[in-house]
């Protein structure tokens, strides 16, 4: 089946709306992959908003990453340790808290930051023309998408179903 086969219907092509964004998702963060390795960045794209989260607040613990990302735990977990197997960051037990443990970038990940850093101004300027490409700002547009989510959830838009002892 192709992607033409599978969105064959007005319905499908509404209803799968959410499969489209991560389709979209998917393509950018392929096509980005590209451009990162061409920088000289060695981290993987989905990394990105983590090490960018370091090397603007410096150290910081799984919780307050995920907290600031609103990302769930368990990914800022494997974002980490990925990171760190690359040697981007450094982890220590905090001193005040012994139960705490802060990450923070390394020499290397302070490198790896700066080109993240020069990467986002380029990539902002790159969306730019791609907002021009579809008459519209993508962002923009998901970021209301977003809000108007956040006001009135997916389950609040669905018609609640009638128990079969409903007469209407």
């Amino acid at each position: 089946m192709t992607r033409l086969d599978f969105y064959d219907s007005a319905i499908v092509r509404k209803a799968y709306t959410a499969k489209k964004l991560l389709d979209l998702a998917f393509l950018i963060q392929a096509q980005v992959t590209k451009v990162y390795a061409r920088n000289g960045m060695v981290f993987p794209v989905s990394c990105s908003s983590t090490l960018l989260h370091l090397s603007k607040s410096g150290p910081a613990s799984v919780t307050e990453v995920a907290r600031a990302l609103e990302h769930p735990h368990q990914t800022v977990a494997q974002h980490l340790a990925t990171l760190s197997k690359l040697h981007i960051i450094g982890k220590r037990t905090d001193a005040a808290d012994r139960r705490r443990t802060e990450y923070f970038l390394t020499e290397f990940g302070t490198a790896q930051a700066s080109l993240l850093h020069h990467y986002n101004v380029e990539a902002a300027a790159v969306f730019e023309g791609l907002d021009t490409d579809i008459a519209a700002d993508l962002g923009d547009l998901l970021d209301r998408a977003m809000a108007a989510l956040n006001a009135r959830p997916m389950d609040d838009r669905f018609e609640l179903p009638q128990s079969p002892g409903d007469q209407s």
